[in-house]
C-alpha cells in the first residue's frame, strides 16, 4: 500500500516545479533541551538525529546517543515532555546514534562512532503504543567495530551504514529475528585525499540503487539488487576540490537524476546520477569558502537533508547555521529561508520534516576538545514552516495545499490561505465526494480534518472560497 501511495503521490503534478518560491517562512512551535549537568559546566545530554512519527500521531523519536532512545510528547508544542527512554543498558551497552520509523516500526541504529567506537547493531522497536515501546530484536556483531551511522530499509532488508567497514545488509523480515545477510565495504583506497579512512555517513535507496555518502571516500552507487552479492557501480569526488581540504560527504538525497548532497563546510553539491559509472556535478554551493583548517570555526556545516513539498524544498541541517531551506525546484538549488544563527552556542546535527513541521537535533559538544563548532544546547526545536510564493504566483490559490500530518490516520490539520468561510471537500481517486463541509476561517487558521470512516488510500482535498481553489493529496492511513 505504502509503494502505491508514493507512487500516485510521485504522479501528481508538483506545482512548486513551476513557480518561484520567494521565501520559506519558519516559525519556532516548541522545543525540548535536556538539562546542563552540576559538571562538568554546561554540558547536557544531545539529540543527534530526531524523527517526527511517521503515523501522525504527537510524538517525536530522539537518537540520543548514551542517553538512549528517547520518546517526546509533542501534543502540546508549548511543553514537550519525555514519555519514555531505553537507555543503551537496555541495548547490550551500545548507544542510540540514529532512528528511522517504517509503519509501526522503528530501526534503531546503535554503536557510537564519536569517541570511542563501539561494534555496529540495530535494535527494531514496536511502538503500537509510543508512550510503552517494545524492543523487538537487537542485532549486533564485533566484526563491525566502528558503530552505526544510517539506516534504510526496503523490502524486508535493511541496509545499515557501519561507518569504516561500509554497509551491512540484514533481513529484518522478522522484526523479532534479525538475520545477517552480508557485509560490503566500498574501496577505501579512492580518491585518496584525505589521511583518514572513508566511513559511511548517509545513505539513499531508490529502485535497488543505494547512494552512499562515504565521507572522505566521496559519492557512491552501489547495485543492492541482491542484498547477498552488493556491488559498486560508480563513484564520485569533488572535481573543484580545495587543496589540502579533505572531502566529508556526509547525507545524500535522491530527486530523478539528481543527487542532494552535504559536504560539511563544504556546503551542498548537485551531482547528475543519471548514468552512476559517470556521474558530474552540475553545481556546487560553498557558502563558507571552505579550505584545509577552515572546518575549525566555519559559521556552516552541512549534514542531513530532507525534501518536502513534492522534493521542491531541501531542508538541510547547518551546524552553526543550524537550519537551511533550499528551493531546488530550479537548476540551481536557492537558498530561500532558514534559522541561521553562526556563532551563537547551539549547532544542529540532523533534520527532519513531516508535513508542515521540521525538527533540528541539537549535539552538546561545550566540554569536548578540537570541536569545528561550540554547542551548549543539547535538544530539539521544531518549527512550522509555510512557503510564501510572493509575486511568483497570480494568486496564493495556484500553490499547494498545506496538510499536516500527511500521511495521516484519525485527523489532520488543513491550512488556509483564504480570508472568510471555505468549503471543503475530500474525494477519492474517483471522484466521489466523500466529505463536503463549510468552514469559518481566516488566512493561516489551522483547520481540523477528521479522517474518521474515510477509507485507506490517497485522498484528494479541495479548500474552496469565491472562484478560487487550492488543492492537495492526503495518504489516509488505517487506525
Amino acid at each position: 500500500m505504502f509503494r502505491l501511495c508514493a507512487l500516485l503521490l510521485a504522479a501528481a503534478p508538483v506545482l512548486a516545479s513551476a513557480q518561484p518560491i520567494d521565501t520559506v517562512l519558519l516559525a519556532e512551535s516548541g522545543r525540548f533541551q535536556f538539562p546542563h549537568w552540576a559538571a562538568p559546566p554546561n554540558a547536557s545530554y544531545y539529540a543527534l538525529y530526531s524523527r517526527f512519527d511517521r503515523l501522525g500521531r504527537p510524538y517525536l523519536y530522539m537518537a540520543c546517543a548514551e542517553h538512549g532512545l528517547v520518546t517526546l510528547d509533542i501534543s502540546d508544542l508549548t511543553a514537550p515532555v519525555p514519555v519514555d527512554t531505553i537507555w543503551p543498558a537496555d541495548l547490550s551497552g551500545l548507544k542510540v546514534m540514529n532512528v528511522e520509523q517504517v509503519d509501526e516500526l522503528l530501526f534503531v541504529c546503535v554503536g557510537a562512532f564519536e569517541g570511542t567506537a563501539q561494534m555496529a547493531g540495530l535494535a527494531i522497536v514496536e511502538v503500537s503504543d509510543p508512550e510503552q515501546p517494545v524492543l523487538l530484536d537487537l542485532w549486533s556483531d564485533p566484526a563491525f567495530a566502528n558503530g552505526a551511522s544510517c539506516v534504510r530499509v526496503e523490502e524486508g532488508v535493511a541496509s545499515l551504514g557501519v561507518m569504516e567497514d561500509g554497509v551491512v545488509a540484514l533481513d529484518v523480515s522478522d522484526p523479532s529475528s534479525i538475520a545477517f545477510i552480508s557485509g560490503y565495504q566500498p574501496d577505501p583506497t579512492w580518491p585518496g585525499i584525505a589521511g583518514y579512512p572513508p566511513a559511511t555517513r548517509g545513505m539513499a535507496i531508490v529502485d535497488s540503487l543505494l547512494y552512499l555518502a562515504y565521507d572522505a571516500g566521496g559519492l557512491r552507487i552501489l547495485n543492492v539488487s541482491d542484498p547477498g552479492a552488493m556491488q559498486q557501480l560508480g563513484q564520485y569526488v569533488n572535481p573543484q576540490q580545495p587543496a589540502l581540504t579533505p572531502p566529508a560527504y556526509n547525507h545524500v538525497t535522491v530527486v530523478g537524476d539528481r543527487a542532494y548532497v552535504t559536504v560539511d563546510f563544504c556546503g551542498l553539491e548537485v551531482v547528475d546520477i543519471g548514468a552512476p559509472a559517470a556521474m558530474a556535478q552540475l553545481h556546487w554551493l560553498n557558502p563558507w569558502n571552505c579550505i584545509g583548517f577552515s572546518w575549525f570555526g566555519s559559521d556552516g556545516h552541512t549534514n542531513e537533508t530532507a525534501a518536502t513539498m513534492g522534493d521542491s524544498l531541501l531542508f538541510v541541517s547547518g551546524g552553526d547555521s543550524e537550519l537551511l531551506v533550499y528551493d531546488i525546484s530550479g537548476p540551481v538549488p536557492a537558498l530561500r529561508g532558514g534559522h541561521i544563527l553562526p556563532n551563537d552556542t547551539a549547532a544542529a546535527w540532523g533534520v527532519d520534516v513531516f508535513g508542515d513541521r521540521a525538527v533540528s537535533s541539537f549535539v552538546n559538544n561545550a566540554n569536548l576538545p578540537f570541536q569545528p563548532y561550540y554547542s551548549s544546547f543539547g535538544g530539539v526545536v521544531i518549527h512550522d514552516w509555510t512557503a510564501d510564493f510572493g509575486t511568483g504566483l497570480s494568486h496564493p490559490s495556484e500553490a499547494p495545499l498545506v496538510v499536516s500530518p500527511n500521511p495521516a490516520v484519525g485527523f489532520t490539520g488543513v491550512t488556509s490561505p483564504f480570508d472568510g468561510p471555505v468549503q471543503m471537500e475530500v474525494t477519492n481517486a474517483l471522484g466521489c465526494v466523500l466529505r463536503n463541509d463549510r468552514h469559518a476561517a481566516s488566512s493561516g487558521h489551522r483547520l481540523l480534518l477528521d479522517l474518521t470512516g474515510l477509507p485507506p488510500g490517497v485522498l484528494q482535498i479541495s479548500l474552496r472560497s469565491g472562484p478560487h481553489e487550492r488543492q492537495a493529496r492526503i495518504v489516509v492511513q488505517s487506525p
